[in-house]
């Protein structure tokens, strides 16, 4: 009940934040939670929004409109899938962290 408290409104902020109408925000969040709990989940399994992807989702929407948004959304989709199914799970080991002077670099 509490999350569902939270999810919500911020779905709409997310929404709106991206250029979009705030019901694009209610679908999304509600289809979500039930794709979510349909699929079940686990200990490492993130099922919330992330603010900071207003900011990629924001871009997309402006340069390529909902079509694009909904494109990459697919794209994304598959292409974890796929690596899932070739078991490459492990080969995020091999990708760096980035260190703090690289993140304050990256903002100037």
């Amino acid at each position: 009940m509490i999350v569902g408290i939270v999810a919500l409104p911020l779905a709409i902020a997310f929404a709106i934040a991206s250029g979009l109408t705030p019901e694009r925000g209610l679908y999304t969040a509600i289809i979500g939670g039930f794709i979510i709990s349909l699929l079940g989940g686990s200990r490492v399994q993130i099922g919330g929004p992330t603010g900071a992807f207003v900011v990629i989702v924001a871009g997309i929407v402006q340069h390529y409109g909902i079509e694009g948004l909904t494109i990459a959304t697919i794209m994304a989709g598959v292409i974890l899938i796929g690596l899932g199914l070739a078991r490459l799970g492990g080969a995020i080991k091999f990708i760096p962290y980035p260190s703090p002077s690289d993140s304050r670099a990256a903002s100037r």
